[in-house]
Parts: C-alpha cells; sequence; structure tokens
C-alpha cells in the first residue's frame, strides 16, 4: 500500500472520530442546566385576580407548581427512550492494513468491512412498546400528582378560610362584648352590679384579644403555604377567601366506580403491567438469535510471489447469527419479567382497594357535615343567640346574673367558630372526594 493511501485511510478516521464530537462543551451544557433549573426554581409573584376562588387558585397552581414540569420532563426524558429501543443497533466498520495474507491474485494491501446486526422479528417492537408504556405510566402519575396538588390547595384554601372567619367572628365578638361592657359598668354605678362582673367581662375581652392574636398568625401561616402551592413569593397577596358553594355528591356506587376505572393512579400500574408483559415478550424472543449481515471489500496489489498475480481486488458477504448458548441469564429475565407482572397485578388491586376507601371516607365525611351545617343553621345557632339575648335582657332587669350572660355569650361564640369549622370541613371533604374519584 503506497503512503498516499495510508494518508487518505488516516484523514478519513480523523474526519470520522471529529465529527463524533459536539459541538457543546461540557462546561457549556453545565452552564445551561443550571441556568434552567434556576428559572424553573424561582417563584414569580404573577397577578391573581382580587375575586378569584378557589378553583381559580387550583388552576393557577396547576399552570405554575414545579414538580408538575419535574413530572412532564419525566414523560420527555421516556418518550425519547421509545426510538431508542426500537432502532437499530448501529452498525461497525473495520479497517485492516499491515502485513496481510498474499492470494494468487496478488499481496492484499487493505481491507475495509461493514456489519449490521439485526435482532430477531419481534425484539424491537417489543423493546418499544416497553418504553412507550414506561412513559405513558409517567403520564399518569403527572395526572395523578395534578390530583394530589388541586387537593392540597383546597385543603389550604379552606384552613385560610377558617382563620379569616374565625378573626371576623372574635372582632364581632369583640364589638359584642364592648356592649355589654357598658351595660354592667351603668349597673356598676347604679349599685346593681359588682366589681366581679367587671373583672369578669374583661376577662373575656381578654380572651378575644388572644384569639385575635392566634387568628392573625393562621391566616398568615395558611397564606405563606397557598402561596407556595401557587408557586409565589411567601408574601405575596392573596384575594380574600369565600365561602364557594358545594355540589351535592353523587351516588356513592358510581363514584367508587368512576375512580376504580378511571383514576390516573390505576392507569399507571396498568402500563406498568403492560410494560412488563412487553417486557417478558423480549425475554422470550431473546432465546432466539439475532442476524449478522456484512460485506468486506480487499484491496489487491498487482505485485506478488506468484507469476499470475493481476492485483484483481476482492468483494465478499457474510452472514451469520448470535448463539443464544447462555440460557441462565435469559431465564432470570423471565423471572424478573413475571415477578414484575405479579407485583404490578397486586399494585393494582392495591390501588383499587384504597381509592374505594377514599371515596366512601370523603363521601359520608361530606354528607354527615351537610346534616351537621344544616342542624346548625336550622336549631342551634338560632336557639344559642335567642338564649343569649334573652339573658342580656334578663341581667339588665336585674332577673339574672351576670354568669348566666357569659355562659349563654359563650355557647355562641363556640357554635359560631364550629359552624365555620362545619363549612371548612365540607369543603375539604369535597375535596377528599373529587381528588379521589378523579374529579377535574
Amino acid at each position: 500500500m503506497t503512503i498516499k493511501k495510508y494518508m487518505r485511510l488516516i484523514s478519513v478516521l480523523v474526519a470520522i472520530l471529529a465529527g463524533c464530537q459536539t459541538s457543546d462543551s461540557p462546561k457549556h451544557l453545565s452552564s445551561l442546566t443550571h441556568e434552567l433549573s434556576e428559572s424553573q426554581s424561582k417563584a414569580s409573584n404573577y397577578r391573581i385576580p382580587a375575586d378569584a376562588n378557589v378553583e381559580q387558585l387550583v388552576s393557577q397552581a396547576l399552570s405554575h407548581h414545579p414538580s408538575l414540569t419535574a413530572a412532564q420532563q419525566k414523560i420527555d426524558r421516556l418518550q425519547a427512550k421509545v426510538a431508542q429501543e426500537g432502532a437499530l443497533p448501529d452498525p461497525r466498520a473495520r479497517i485492516s492494513a499491515g502485513n496481510l495474507a498474499e492470494t494468487a491474485a496478488g499481496q492484499i494491501d487493505t481491507m475495509a468491512g461493514l456489519e449490521q446486526q439485526i435482532p430477531f422479528p419481534g425484539k424491537r417492537r417489543a423493546m418499544a412498546l416497553t418504553a412507550q408504556k414506561e412513559s405513558d405510566a409517567a403520564r399518569s402519575e403527572l395526572n395523578s400528582l395534578k390530583l394530589q396538588i388541586a387537593e392540597r390547595v383546597r385543603f389550604a384554601y379552606w384552613d385560610y378560610y377558617l382563620a379569616h372567619q374565625n378573626r371576623r367572628i372574635s372582632r364581632e365578638n369583640h364589638e359584642i362584648l364592648q356592649t355589654v361592657q357598658e351595660v354592667v359598668q351603668a349597673r356598676v354605678k347604679a349599685n346593681q352590679g359588682t366589681q366581679a362582673d367587671l373583672l369578669r367581662i374583661a376577662t373575656e375581652i381578654s380572651k378575644i384579644d388572644q384569639q385575635l392574636i392566634t387568628a392573625k398568625q393562621q391566616i398568615n401561616s395558611h397564606k405563606s403555604r397557598l402561596n407556595a402551592l401557587l408557586n409565589r413569593p411567601t408574601g405575596s397577596s392573596l384575594p380574600l377567601p369565600k365561602r364557594s358553594s358545594t355540589p351535592s355528591s353523587s351516588s356513592l356506587s358510581k363514584l367508587i366506580a368512576r375512580a376504580e376505572s378511571s383514576h390516573p393512579s390505576i392507569k399507571a400500574n396498568q402500563n406498568r403491567l403492560d410494560a412488563f408483559e412487553h417486557r417478558l415478550q423480549k425475554a422470550r424472543l431473546d432465546a432466539y438469535p439475532d442476524f449478522l449481515i456484512g460485506a468486506q471489500h480487499a484491496w489487491v496489489s498487482n505485485s506478488g510471489l506468484s507469476p499470475v498475480a493481476n492485483g484483481e481486488d476482492q468483494t465478499m458477504f457474510t452472514l451469520g447469527i448470535t448463539l443464544p448458548i447462555w440460557q441462565k441469564p435469559r431465564r432470570a429475565k423471565i423471572r424478573e419479567a413475571q415477578a414484575g407482572i405479579a407485583e404490578m397485578q397486586a399494585g393494582v388491586a392495591h390501588s383499587r382497594a384504597e381509592l374505594r376507601q377514599r371515596v366512601e371516607d370523603a363521601w359520608f365525611r361530606a354528607e354527615a357535615s351537610r346534616k351537621i351545617i344544616k342542624l346548625f343553621d336550622e336549631r342551634l345557632l338560632p336557639d344559642a343567640r335567642q338564649a343569649h339575648e334573652l339573658s342580656l335582657q334578663s341581667y339588665s332587669a336585674g332577673e339574672q346574673s351576670f354568669v348566666d350572660v357569659l355562659d349563654t355569650w359563650r355557647l355562641l361564640l363556640t357554635l359560631q367558630f364550629q359552624q365555620e369549622g362545619n363549612h371548612a370541613s365540607l369543603g375539604k371533604a369535597y375535596a377528599s372526594l373529587k381528588s379521589a374519584a378523579a374529579i377535574h
């Protein structure tokens, strides 16, 4: 082989190796990755309408929560594997030079060959379907995560609502006690009341002040929690929470059937089950050989020991197969896939049982809250208000002690707090029901 031919071969190899170099250096790629992670991790103080309700806040959280971005990137990552798993392996090229064999046609200077492995029919498709089902499972996990975040936002919103209502009730009762205090002071001046009554009313006012401090702390805590779910800075302003109507729950049996058939957690496990079934198919196909096809070309010099050397080049084609003789790892792959199928089948059954329990618990909590709210509105609160008004009138007329006035007031205050807690409990129960039954 001449020096020029060697130089040409070396140039080809250098060009091939140079083409394998990426245009982006590792440092540059690291910088891009860092910038991307920084931009996605920062909270953004986007505007929320002043009249936004809980469902609008849920929508904002689903648009800005970083965990959903991470889940979407996972889907994209797994989806990119589908094309990889279904592709043919890269062909192999070889170049041989040096002191090669001599044939009757002359001395062989250089040999070049190309070989391609072709997997047994069905293997690539099984691998691609496995990757696709794993991507589908990740997509179902994303939908399940959306339900979880929506439930957490609704829970935080109702806690935020309850803290505001507790502050409102405390403020209203603070004004009521100040009015009562004026009545007590007037009676004391008229020698119809005692200093003990003034001390009692002052103590109750101080307790209300304490409740106002606690309510403010709870408002700030729940506000911070809600902003975190919305991926906003802690101190960002939020609309005042308001009570939203909670529709009547559907039939329990229909909700359970909906959860068992369409909940994303069920679909995720089912997709994983399908992925293991395709893995099993691939493991069984591994018992069959793959095919190898290739071509070689030899450049022959016209000089040689043979007197009939003519320098005629040689071209050859090859056909081969792999030899799947090591069966132990293949049997292990089959056992792995079968165990995965059994695991996912049990996972689907467990998810369904868990969803049935969650739906039933939320449904019964919602129904109980509705009945309790109705009882408070129709009987307990009206009776407590009437009892307090009558006791205050009787005290003003000197017919009852101030202790009776405080007792009826405390009962009314407790019922007011409990009623707002009942509304928050109903909102939370409905939030759990929507999450368990996959209601968007």
